[in-house]
């Protein structure tokens, strides 16, 4: 067991969790970027909940992420046993580590924990997360993610009751945790006025047919020897056919290159991933096999090759190569974006206002700027003339043109560090849960009275809660009547009763 010593954000955030279950939040969710050491922290939590006597589930939904976490559990002392395909049970044992998939369909043979913790739980909306939560009502749950949110800005709470936060990009850039990073990008317009949206996301097969155009794979390969020539870098392309595409270029280029899907058989993907590490393989392309939880400290270099309207995947991607490297301590991460990601979701140290609440969040990502060369007045990079000193930038028929000009050339995106904010952010809050919380909601959105109603009666434990809510919303009496005896007809197994648990309902 190695003597691991938690820095200070690090123990901030377990005593933030632990002081939530303390308040009976048995659902909370702890919210850290890729580097925070979400792993170390939560092991750290399950050691602890091992040696009172206790029992934890950690599940992840990746056979990757299985052995890593089994490795952390090592590093921390903790005996575990693995609850996936190829490995034998040791149910016996009070700690184990699951596959999403696998727990999943043995429910029956698994005891209900004391404690589960879900791992890169913004998937904790699909059906087979729920399937686990349903099997284990009793447990006390904490899900960690750098994402607490659904494609569309849909939360979680649904699931969770509060979030704890911990800290920011640049915090982690700052500490040393995570790498500084150049971002470049390309000043080519891409085109997807014919790549249809689906569920929120771009169709894979549209999206193939743009981005497997011969120049736009050369494009890549080309950017990579001008700007990380010799780095280990992962490309994340569209689909299979995309990324075994974008992988022979590479070899004709000259360049080591591998592909790897979810189809490539275990021992072979194992072995060329371990290459990759050795940095016999210089690029490794793949679909979204490596979003997640795929730590490579030599990695040096990351190419997006797919845009995504997803902010989360955006995240996972851009920030895979800021792990720091003991071995290169000047290490500066390079993120080549081939698809102008950034101007869907900013930089990777973008801050964003993480909520509970139970509707779209507000994300304000700030957009692309220029200086007019002038007067200094900075405004939007769109702009054609300046609004202090009718400077002209460019007409619209020279940037068509320009675009033409430069097609395939790339720019490096100046990285911005947020000022410190002028009052602390607070490092938890809740979901709201009472009708007063759900009416403010409301009136800033513009919703109507029966959301907030709808909202409330969620939460509603009494005949008297059920008599706010109408009190609260402007409905007689005679509604919370009603509601009262369909709450229990719909819902017999809540624990109702005639007392009110009116302000935190």
């Amino acid at each position: 067991m190695e003597n691991i010593i938690l820095r200070p954000y690090q123990q901030q955030f377990i005593d933030d969790v632990r002081n939530e279950f303390i308040q009976n939040h048995k659902r909370i969710v702890g919210v850290a970027p890729c580097g925070a050491g979400k792993t170390i922290m939560t092991g750290w939590m399950i050691r602890e909940v091992a040696r009172r006597g206790k029992t934890a589930i950690f599940f992840v939904h990746r056979h990757e992420l299985i052995k890593q976490t089994s490795e952390t559990f090592d590093r921390l002392g903790i005996e575990h046993g693995i609850i996936s395909a190829g490995f034998k049970d040791q149910l016996d044992l009070p700690v184990q580590i699951a596959s999403v998939q696998t727990l999943s369909r043995r429910l029956k043979k698994v005891a209900s924990p004391d404690f589960l913790i879900c791992d890169e739980c913004h998937h904790i909306l699909a059906n087979t997360y729920k399937k686990i939560l349903n099997a284990y009502p009793d447990a006390y749950l904490l899900g960690v993610t750098a994402t607490p949110q659904r494609m569309g800005g849909i939360t979680l709470c649904d699931i969770f009751s509060a979030m704890v936060k911990g800290p920011t990009v640049d915090d982690l850039i700052k500490l040393g945790n995570l790498t500084d990073f150049h971002y470049f990008a390309s000043a080519t317009k891409l085109d997807l006025k014919k790549v249809r949206i689906k569920f929120g996301e771009y169709n894979n097969s549209d999206l193939a047919k743009v981005m497997s155009d011969n120049r736009i794979i050369g494009g890549i390969v080309d950017n990579y020897k001008k700007i990380a020539s010799g780095k280990s870098a992962i490309c994340y392309c569209v689909n299979v056919k995309h990324s075994m595409k974008v992988a022979s270029s590479f070899k004709e280029a000259g360049i080591v290159a591998e592909h790897v899907d979810g189809e490539t058989p275990s021992k072979v993907r194992e072995r060329i991933v371990e290459d990759f590490r050795l940095g016999k393989i210089k690029v490794l392309c793949n679909a979204e096999l490596f979003s997640e939880g795929f730590d490579v400290p030599n990695m040096q270099a990351v190419i997006l090759a797919r845009p995504t309207k997803s902010l989360t995947l955006f995240i996972q991607q851009a920030m895979r190569p800021m792990r720091p490297d003991p071995t290169d301590p000047n290490k500066v991460a390079i993120i080549i974006d081939h698809v102008q990601n950034y101007l869907r979701h900013g930089l990777p140290n973008e801050n964003h206002d993480w909520t509970l609440n139970p509707n779209k969040p507000k994300i304000h990502l700030p957009a692309p700027t220029k200086e007019c060369p002038e007067c200094g007045l900075v405004v939007p990079f769109g702009m054609y003339t300046c609004p202090e000193c009718g400077y002209k930038f460019v007409t619209e028929e020279d940037e068509e043109e320009r675009l033409t000009e430069h097609e395939g050339v790339f720019m490096q995106i100046k990285k911005k560090v947020a000022p410190p904010p002028k009052k602390p952010k607070p490092r938890v809050i809740h979901a709201p849960t009472t009708p007063e919380e759900f009416m403010e909601i409301a009136k800033a959105k513009n919703y109507q009275v029966g959301w907030v109603a709808f909202r409330s009666l969620e939460h509603a434990k009494s005949y008297e809660d059920c008599l706010h809510i109408a009190e609260v919303c402007g409905y007689q009496k005679g509604w919370a009547y009603y509601k009262w005896e369909d709450l229990k007809k719909k819902f017999p197994s809540r624990n109702y009763s005639r007392n009110s648990s009116r302000r935190r309902i």
